[in-house]
Order: C-alpha cells, then sequence, then structure tokens
C-alpha cells in the first residue's frame, strides 16, 4: 500500500475498503503505452521533435494583423475553464466549430455530446467529481487559417470517498487545434497530455490508503485520476501522458495540422474512427 507522508501520524486514519474498490486492468492498449503507464517516469523532460517552422507565434515576427488574430485565439480558449466552470453553456459552445472534436480522460466525442455530459456530471454532485480549472499561461501559433494553442493548467477534481473529500490536482497541457471559417476562428479539435498528478484529503485531519499495485497501472502523468475515475465508473483515456509516446504523436499533428493536412480526432494514438 502506498500512504501519504503524513498518514503515519494518523493512526485512527479512515481507510477505503479495498475489495470495494479493486478493480480489473485498466483497458488493453499498446505495449509501448503500457510500458509507459506502469514505469512512473517523469523525467526527464526532452524536446518534442516537431515544430512548425512556418507558423508566426509570440511576437518575435509577423504583423500587428496577425497579433490580434493570436489575441482572438487565446480570449477564445480561455473561455474553457471560465465558461465551463461556471456553466455558462452557451458561451462555452460559441467557441466550438459544430463539428469539433473533444478528448478529454473521462470524455470523447463531439462538442455537444461533451456539453451534454458536463451537464450530467455537475447534476450528479459526490456521486461525480468536481472539475475546476486554474489557467496558467498560454501560447498561439497561426499559419494561414489555422492555429494552434497550448496552454498550462492545473486541473482540480473533487472526488468523495467513504465520507472522504480528497483532491486531484494534475498539472497538464492542453491543445487547442483552431481554424477560421467565414472570417471566424473556433476550435475544432482538443485534447491534453498529463505532466504529473497528486491528490491529498480536503481536511487536513483525514487521510487514507489506496492499493499501490492498482494505481501504478495508470500513466505515470494521471495515474492518480485514471485511478479515481475509474472508482466512479468513468474509465478514463489512457494515452494522454506527456511522458509517453502519445507526446510525439500529438505534436506531429499539430504540425500537420498548421501544414493544412487532415487531422483526425484521436489525436493522441492511432485513430479507430474512419471518417469524420
Amino acid at each position: 500500500m502506498f500512504r501519504p507522508a503524513f498518514a503515519a501520524l494518523r493512526p485512527q486514519a479512515s481507510r477505503i475498503a479495498s475489495s470495494a474498490l479493486r478493480r480489473e486492468a485498466p483497458r488493453a492498449f499498446s505495449t509501448s503505452l503500457r510500458h509507459q503507464a506502469g514505469g512512473g517516469q517523469l523525467y526527464p523532460v526532452t524536446q518534442p521533435p516537431h515544430w512548425p517552422s512556418e507558423a508566426s507565434r509570440n511576437n518575435a515576427t509577423g504583423t500587428d494583423a496577425e497579433v490580434l488574430d493570436r489575441f482572438k485565439i487565446r480570449e477564445i480558449c480561455e473561455g474553457w475553464g471560465c465558461y465551463r466552470d461556471a456553466a455558462e453553456w452557451e458561451n462555452y459552445r460559441s467557441m466550438f466549430h459544430d463539428d469539433a472534436y473533444i478528448a478529454t480522460s473521462w470524455k470523447q466525442g463531439h462538442i455537444d455530446d461533451f456539453i451534454a455530459a458536463s451537464k450530467d456530471g455537475f447534476a450528479r454532485g459526490k456521486e461525480f467529481m468536481y472539475i475546476m480549472h486554474r489557467i496558467i499561461g498560454q501560447t498561439v501559433d497561426v499559419q494561414g487559417n489555422r492555429a494552434v494553442s497550448k496552454m498550462k493548467v492545473t486541473i482540480t477534481c473533487r472526488f468523495t470517498f467513504d465520507n472522504i473529500e480528497v483532491d486531484n490536482e494534475a498539472e497538464c497541457r492542453f491543445f487547442f487545434m483552431l481554424e477560421k471559417r467565414e472570417g471566424k476562428w473556433g476550435i475544432s479539435f482538443y485534447t491534453l497530455l498529463f505532466d504529473k498528478d497528486k491528490m491529498i484529503p480536503v481536511h487536513p485531519g483525514r487521510t487514507f490508503d489506496i492499493p499501490e499495485k492498482e494505481v501504478m497501472k495508470y500513466p505515470s502523468g494521471y495515474r492518480y485520476l485514471a485511478w479515481l475515475e475509474d472508482q466512479i465508473k468513468t474509465p478514463p483515456k489512457l494515452d494522454l501522458n506527456s511522458h509517453g509516446p502519445e507526446r510525439d504523436i500529438l505534436y506531429k499533428k499539430c504540425k500537420d495540422w498548421l501544414e493544412g493536412k487532415v487531422v483526425k480526432p484521436n489525436l493522441t494514438g492511432t485513430d479507430v474512427i474512419d471518417k469524420w
């Protein structure tokens, strides 16, 4: 069993009943991803191999008009946390093109399906997870009528188990692929990569035990979040680890997107959808 460092100070700590929480191994996925999931390697962080050299970015080059485009794109993408966390669904929906595809750890699909699932999650309360976002910083690359925005975010999710409230905090990188259609920028694809996460009790006087062997089966960048999502019967998407091969797959697709190539929905792995 893994215990938080302070667990030894709390001999009367409540224990999550492992028999109730044990699950079979996560859904099958590729050998390389399985190795990354169980390996627990967060370091070193290496330079991505794919870089869109023809895109404009960060005011180093380009015109004032391009700066304005990047500002518009940044404002759109920042609505993810500001609108979604406040359940401002009309404002949130306005960020996306009608055919936009979303892939998070807990839900993948059309933007309207994602909004419906988000509403349901809020309505379920403690049975689900209470998701909030802290936006840290953002970059934008623009090439023609396409753009990619990468955003640093901390996702905080509150879960309740055995009457113990716990917070999961996950350090992430959001990836937005945008396109200008009829003079208007909108999001066409969204996904994310996880760098690292942790879980802590909300009340400092409570603690918990978690089954280490189960947790170690999940990807190193978000193993506690993935384990928690499985406990609420929301099987997590397992190829969102910034320390796995999916990172380079995603960076290549971002470059392809900026260059005008066709990109399919599964941005971090092998596509299972033939047509979108």
